[in-house]
């Protein structure tokens, strides 16, 4: 009797354990909009990445405009919202890949041009940086400007 109760006292330590090692980061809902040259753009994929420089990690968050420009994020782990903490945002225009497919009639053909100027798709050039996601009321506008 003695050794069934230690089997379930071990068993339940290590899963404490193991919940206590498994926590997902603290999320946050986030929206907002993306605007280039003060107008809104439609089709444009937002990412926010948690920046190490700036102490936070975890998973990604991704959104894609409307028509008004508008986003809502969700998180790698299907999650709504972000990590909490300072982020770099991305931008990638899903306009350039509109009409193609995967034939290989496609497979050559040159993407159409990006609406988005290069530095706001580059995680390490984009001027997006600091953005912070709060534990509530995350509004976020991004403004793109065409030099």
């Amino acid at each position: 009797m003695r050794s069934r109760t230690n089997r379930w006292w071990v068993g339940g330590v290590l899963l404490t354990a193991l919940v206590g090692c498994t926590t997902s980061p603290q999320l946050a809902e986030v929206e907002g909009t993306v605007t280039l040259d003060g107008k809104p753009i439609e089709g444009v994929r937002v990412e926010f990445m948690p920046d190490p420089e700036a102490g936070h990690s975890g998973p990604n968050s991704t959104g894609v405009t409307d028509a008004q420009g508008r986003f809502q994020l969700r998180c790698e782990n299907q999650q709504n919202g972000a990590v909490i903490g300072k982020h770099r945002v991305t931008l990638t225009d899903l306009k350039q890949w509109e009409g193609l497919t995967t034939s290989r009639e496609d497979a050559n053909k040159p993407l159409k041009p990006s609406r988005i100027p290069a530095k706001y798709t580059d995680v390490v050039q984009t001027p997006f940086r600091g953005i912070e996601v709060k534990t509530s009321g995350n509004t976020i506008s991004l403004e793109v400007k065409t030099p």
